[in-house]
């Protein structure tokens, strides 16, 4: 089954969209910087700003090999994804959530239909994973 994308090419994504785009190319096993650029859609720049901010968040490590630089997701790296995962499944119907965009289901929740309010308290509870 085709999923159709939600969103338009003429819209800018937004930082986490970014975000989330970057790590996901690693955890999908993209490890050179280069490749890394290029699953994301992204200028070698931005890149750099951004996987030098997950090196400091500590949701990649960044390992030197023969004069090359590599990245690998940590476990809090992949928890935060599963975090994404579970707030869009909480936000959009199961067939769509996966390719939803975060921003899109928190600013227009009215075109989701029948999906379950989104609870503040499940919010509280995943708070403190994001910040160990």
């Amino acid at each position: 089954m085709r999923l159709i994308s939600l969103h338009s090419r003429s819209t800018r994504r937004s930082k986490l969209q970014i975000f989330a785009d970057v790590l996901r190319a690693i955890n999908d096993g993209e490890y050179k910087p280069t490749r890394i650029m290029y699953k994301s859609n992204l200028s070698w720049n931005p890149l750099n700003k951004i996987l030098k901010n997950m090196v400091d968040l500590g949701l990649v490590k960044e390992r030197n090999v023969g004069g090359h630089k590599y990245f690998f997701i940590t476990e809090k790296g992949k928890e935060f994804l599963e975090l994404l995962d579970h707030l869009k499944k909480m936000l959009a119907p199961s067939l769509i959530s996966r390719s939803a965009e975060i921003d899109s289901l928190l600013t227009s929740p009215k075109n989701w239909g029948n999906t379950k309010p989104f609870n503040m308290n499940t919010l509280e509870t995943i708070k403190p994973r994001i910040h160990s």
